[in-house]
């Protein structure tokens, strides 16, 4: 495994955010798409190569085709990405499983309060966690919507575990089989025209999985959703991390 690689693994378990950052959000048909991953907090963070054989699937997708990414003999991180036709694009990425742990019960409540769980810690199945030393599982699945060419077309469901799929009036949360309703779920929007501030905001899913809310225009914007369950099968508690990377339209 590549040094690239064991570094990133490293810094995943330790912050809060992950998402793939393209050189632009709306590209010529004839261009080609370079990606980086960033880790971090609040939009921002540390950079790393994106390298395909680090997750479990990677998933290029566009109107007229799609690639699997981490099937192909690549060395080191793949450098650019060809559209499939014009229209809107994704690329989406699930991880292996990784693990870390909370040496005590108050770092794992900062955690839950970062992502709007910390009534998790009073629910019946928080009585059987250890009081230091709490183990966590977790995987990540991260989406990003760009552009070529034209501003037009659908998202749709590209990878088999959670996933967010952005639709005309709001984005919805996906699971292996179905919705997430009635979830907390974290926005960070930032314009790129000189505006520093990081926007956060706080919202939950409906019945439907489904969230919708005026977003500022011309403006980066981060879903990330954290779905939790304790007494995993093989750690104190599961967590899948989504998160969805997209830059909104001008008005």
């Amino acid at each position: 495994m590549s040094l690239a690689l064991l570094c990133l693994m490293s810094q995943v378990a330790n912050a809060h955010e992950y998402w793939l950052e393209p050189d632009a959000f709306a590209l010529d048909p004839q261009a080609a798409l370079s990606v980086t991953v960033r880790i971090g907090e609040n939009l921002e963070g540390r950079s790393y190569p994106f390298d395909p054989r680090a997750y479990r699937y990677a998933v290029w997708s566009g109107p007229e085709g799609r690639a699997d990414l981490n099937g192909q003999s690549v060395r080191g991180s793949l450098q650019k990405l060809q559209a499939f036709g014009t229209g809107l694009h994704s690329l989406t990425v699930s991880s292996f499983e990784q693990s870390l742990t909370y040496p005590s019960q108050d770092k794992l409540l900062q955690f839950l309060k970062s992502v709007g769980q910390e009534a998790l810690l009073t629910s019946p199945a928080a009585k059987t966690l250890p009081a230091a030393q709490i183990t966590e599982n977790y995987r990540r699945s991260s989406k990003l919507l760009v552009h070529f060419g034209t501003m037009r077309g659908a998202d749709r469901r590209v990878g088999s575990d959670q996933e967010w799929v952005a639709v005309e009036d709001g984005f919805i949360l996906h699971d292996r089989h179905g919705v997430i309703a009635n979830h907390p779920v974290q926005i960070y929007c930032r314009s790129p025209k000189g505006a520093s501030a990081v926007v956060r905001q706080e919202v939950t899913t409906d019945g439907q999985g489904k969230i919708f809310l005026p977003l500022p225009p011309a403006s980066q914007c981060l879903l990330n959703a954290v779905i939790i369950e304790l007494e995993g099968a093989y750690s104190d508690l599961e967590s899948d991390w989504v998160s969805l990377y997209f830059q909104t339209e001008e008005r």
